[in-house]
């Protein structure tokens, strides 16, 4: 019991920390939207696309959102875990430790 504690505890702190940087908070709150490219994202919030593309293998590699292959893009959305307990106006993110609510 205090392994599965003490890994959650991790798996909540790396998603934390991910959510720390003010650009991926906004790249999440995108995604809570609708599913993007690294291209839809960088115009929709006026980063460069090199950066968007760094701050999407942050999200990726900690579990908060996921990619996939359309073509030569690829499309990131929010991972399936998240999503499915997220609210149905898809402005709030739910961690299990926590909740975001994006206004």
């Amino acid at each position: 019991m205090r392994a599965e504690l003490n890994n959650s505890k991790k798996n909540w702190e790396t998603m934390l920390g991910a959510l720390a940087d003010r650009n991926r908070l906004l790249i999440v709150n995108e995604l809570l939207k609708r599913a993007s490219s690294v291209n839809d994202l960088a115009s929709a919030l006026c980063i460069q696309t090199y950066n968007i593309s760094k701050h999407l293998k942050v999200l990726e590699e900690r579990g908060l959102v996921l990619k996939r292959k359309c073509g030569i893009k690829r499309i990131y959305k929010i991972s399936e875990d998240l999503h499915s307990r997220s609210s149905q106006s898809r402005r709030i993110l739910d961690l299990g430790c926590c909740t975001f609510v994006f206004s």
